[in-house]
């Protein structure tokens, strides 16, 4: 039976259409690299892509974080390098300037020393990376430390950026924490280390988690209540008399340990009792103009002085430690984002790339099929391509 020249003629278009459709996609899919293009063509795996950018974007972030991370954290350790090596430095010449056979000529030289080495530590904690200070916390532009006061004025908060999704590193530092020292000194002064108190009370003292109620009467000296801090309490904390820039001299207290904290105060009308702070804590800049200041005066450092440059020494070395350690957890992060990173593009390729050499061979069929329909159509009416288009 001879078939219909209408119904051929839809055949061939039907079949036209859809062999076209496939060539046209194929050629789109070998031209983009793409498996899908539109979320319409695969909803499940448009979704699974979507997820996995948002990943990656991510892990680029934190990837970001720990470079900067990194750039910091070792300018920082390098900074507190410097700064140990200088507290080292004035530490041995304060053990020099001990020697009572040193004329006030050499002694005011060493304290030029101090004075010197103490406008290198202002740069040093005052140092810049960009336009941020190092040991400014969270205030970034502002600067760490007063130049006149040696006080912190920046803000009281590390910065801190995140390189996982549970993970921070502490960037730049508050320098108040950074550099204060665990040595208490007391406001009240007196004119002599053996003079009786004029005023009984009691010291608050407390050293870490431990409380102590210190008891003084006008029958001790500051040198007797030295002497029972050492003989009572030598496991958590020790003292000294130390004598201040102005010849006069003031109780000092030190934690056992380095990392301990200390407080004392006097609220029982003593004579520690100063009416607003009884003891003060220094920081490094402020305890090197202490001991400069006595000795361009003409005194001879004390214990009370090698007390506060070695407590200085080991607490900017443990926080350089503290920081290599950071430095060295965020260095590690460097291969796991990395590998991360090459997990997950390569999950995307799986899902949205499309197999070139597949795609170059489904392309090969579509087009010899589209060959093999004409040639049946030309076969069966007698006619030509040409013709059939024309």
């Amino acid at each position: 039976m001879k078939v219909p020249d209408n119904l051929l003629f839809s055949i061939l278009q039907e079949q036209e259409a859809r062999i076209k459709e496939g060539l046209l996609d194929k050629t789109l899919e070998i031209s983009t690299g793409r498996k899908y293009r539109s979320i319409s063509d695969e909803p499940a795996a448009t979704y699974d892509v979507l997820n996995l950018k948002k990943d990656i974007a991510q892990l680029s972030q934190h990837s970001k974080n720990r470079l900067f991370a990194d750039t910091a954290l070792s300018y920082v350790e390098f900074n507190l390098g410097k700064i140990e090596d200088t507290l080292r430095l004035l530490y041995t010449k304060a053990i020099q300037a001990k020697n009572q056979i040193l004329q006030e000529e050499q002694l005011r030289a060493v304290g030029e020393v101090f004075t010197s080495s103490l406008r290198y530590l202002l740069d040093r904690v005052n140092e810049k990376l960009g336009q941020n200070y190092l040991f400014g916390g969270a205030s970034l532009t502002k600067k760490a430390f007063d130049e006149n006061t040696l006080e912190y004025i920046a803000s009281v908060e590390d910065f801190e950026v995140w390189l996982t999704d549970n993970y921070k590193a502490k960037v730049f530092l508050n320098g108040e924490k950074t550099f204060e020292l665990n040595v208490a000194i007391s406001e009240a002064s007196f004119t002599s280390p053996d003079s009786n108190f004029t005023n009984s009370g009691t010291l608050s003292i407390t050293v870490g988690s431990t409380n102590i109620s210190l008891n003084y009467s006008t029958t001790q000296t500051l040198t007797d209540l030295v002497n029972t801090i050492n003989s009572n309490y030598s496991d958590i904390m020790h003292a000294e008399v130390g004598q201040n820039p102005d010849g006069s001299y003031s109780l000092v207290i030190a934690p056992t340990r380095i990392d301990d904290d200390i407080t004392v105060s006097d609220a029982s009308g003593g004579d520690f009792n100063t009416g607003q702070q009884d003891f003060y804590k220094p920081n490094v800049l402020q305890a090197i103009k202490r001991v400069g200041d006595k000795l361009t005066s003409g005194f001879y450092t004390d214990d009370s002085d090698l007390i506060l440059l070695q407590r200085a020494f080991e607490r900017v070395s443990l926080k350089r430690s503290q920081v290599g350690s950071a430095l060295s957890q965020v260095k590690n992060l460097q291969p796991v984002q990395e590998s991360l990173s090459d997990n997950l593009n390569r999950q995307k390729s799986d899902i949205e790339d499309a197999d070139l050499a597949e795609s170059i061979m489904e392309y090969t069929r579509y087009k010899l099929a589209y060959e093999a329909l004409m040639n049946i159509i030309a076969e069966q009416k007698g006619i030509t391509i040409l013709k059939y288009l024309r």
